[in-house]
């Protein structure tokens, strides 16, 4: 029976999958470092950490060096999904190890998603969060204009849930915004570090123009000492309550 161990090769030798879930690409790579000399040809490596998609990549041809499987397995979600277990995974990898980690993953995960190989999870995960920050921050600034404007929130939301912009992340955030609660379930600081991915891995013609705003805006918030506090503290640099 597996059991808890703080001795690294224990570790590897104990397990078949080896989940790695750490803050960014230095880390990801010490820990590859530190497991490489254990791996075997029975081991899958499932990489969770945000990244580019060329760092995945790159991890993916050092544990196949090895013999052994990759694969990426991005986190959607935050922290209250976390918690219910109601976490999407965005796969990247082969389909075949893919199909042989799913019934591990949906233990964590209400759906799990295999986007295409190794770097495609990365893509998608740096897509989503791209989207979720432009929006967050337009559901402050529309929060705020309102709100200083003499709308209460009551009529704010009410308008808000019978308005084509109503959806997932504005019935998310609407108790925060309305108590001023601030608890993080994804930071400013996460979100600028994924937002900076995202900028520095962009292949579109033109650029992301509205994200390279964005990215100033969470920036600032991480100035202003918001950084380890939820993203709509950005509502904080916009109406000062």
């Amino acid at each position: 029976m597996p059991r808890y161990t703080a001795d690294i090769k224990q570790a590897v030798n104990q397990a078949d999958v080896i989940f790695i879930i750490v803050t960014d690409a230095k880390a990801v790579q010490t820990v590859l470092d530190l497991i490489e000399p254990y791996l075997t040809g029975n081991h899958i490596v499932t990489q969770c950490a945000t990244v580019k998609p060329e760092d995945n990549i790159a991890f993916s041809k050092q544990v196949c060096a090895r013999n052994a499987a990759f694969v990426e397995a991005l986190l959607g979600g935050s922290k209250v999904a976390a918690i219910s277990r109601k976490l999407p995974f965005y796969l990247g990898g082969d389909s075949e190890i893919v199909n042989k980690l799913k019934p591990m993953l949906a233990h964590l995960s209400s759906s799990c998603i295999h986007v295409g190989e190794v770097g495609k999870a990365s893509v998608a995960k740096l897509a989503m969060n791209l989207n979720l920050a432009i929006q967050l921050e337009a559901l402050c600034e529309s929060y705020a204009y309102a709100i200083s404007n003499g709308l209460s929130d009551d009529s704010y939301f009410d308008v808000l849930r019978n308005n084509t912009g109503w959806n997932f992340l504005a019935e998310y955030k609407e108790p925060k915004l309305r108590h001023r609660d601030y608890t993080p379930q994804f930071s400013i600081r996460n979100m600028l570090k994924d937002v900076c991915l995202a900028l520095a891995t962009d292949k579109t013609d033109e650029g992301l123009t509205l994200l390279k705003t964005t990215r100033e805006i969470y920036s600032r918030g991480e100035q202003n000492g918001l950084g380890d506090e939820d993203m709509i503290a950005l509502f904080k640099m916009i109406q000062h309550e």
